[in-house]
């Protein structure tokens, strides 16, 4: 017996489930670059971090077997130093670098290596624990060093302040990226604490600089004092 009355509509259909999302239409085998390859993973690091960055992860936004992709590189580690070097090749050297005053073009270098490996997180452990030996990195390299050596030193005080160049960009990134002890916010309390303190007029009248002088500032003074060390160290040479 239906347990509908003779005045009530039938009882509705159950609903639908769901449709499932299309499946991602797979390329036609060995229609995929190296280059394609490059693009999206370098993609998938500037969205998710370098940690993302995996085969699976790759051959998902590619539309590929994870098969397909081994055709091209062997592994993560491959994948890594390709983006890498990406980076270097690409981003960090402006094209027109060879012209104007030496100091500008360090400073450009170093600026461009902040933007770029700060905009794609993991990079920067990546870089100081494997380092990076691509073609991009070798021309960033040349590139520091001819910048270097237009400054006026000899090849032994170029290569002495291209390592000191690199150790100032990598080590101030590296420390911002897993806590800086000149952070501005971790400052303010130091600053806060002197303020209640007698005895300490030097320290409280610099709490609000402490609060307010930023990372950024501090890397354009350790350039800054870089650069006239060079100019010094030629100009005793000449």
């Amino acid at each position: 017996m239906s347990a509908t009355g003779p005045d009530q509509p039938p009882a509705a259909p159950p609903a639908a489930p769901p449709a499932a999302p299309p499946a991602r239409e797979r390329r036609p085998w060995g229609s995929i670059s190296r280059a394609q390859i490059v693009a999206a993973a370098l993609e998938i690091t500037r969205r998710d971090g370098l940690d993302a960055l995996t085969i699976r992860a790759l051959a998902a936004d590619l539309g590929v077997s994870r098969m397909a992709l081994y055709r091209h590189v062997s592994g993560k580690d491959e994948l890594v130093a390709l983006v890498m070097d990406a980076i270097a090749a690409h981003d960090v050297v402006p094209p027109d670098l060879g012209t104007g005053p030496w100091p500008d073009r360090l400073r450009r270098i170093a600026g461009g290596m902040r933007r770029e490996l700060g905009a794609y997180p993991g990079t920067i452990d990546a870089l100081v624990t494997r380092g990076n030996h691509g073609p991009g990195a070798l021309r960033l390299v040349e590139t520091i060093l001819a910048t270097l050596a237009d400054a006026g030193l000899d090849e032994r005080a170029a290569v002495r302040y291209y390592l000191v160049f690199i150790d100032l960009v990598l080590g101030r990134m590296h420390r911002e990226a897993h806590g800086d002890p000149i952070d501005r916010h971790r400052n303010a309390s130091l600053g806060a604490r002197a303020e209640d303190r007698e005895g300490l007029p030097r320290l409280s009248a610099a709490a609000p600089h402490l609060r307010e002088i930023t990372t950024a500032e501090v890397f354009a003074t350790e350039l800054d004092m870089l650069i006239r060390a060079v100019e010094a160290e030629a100009r005793d040479r000449g």
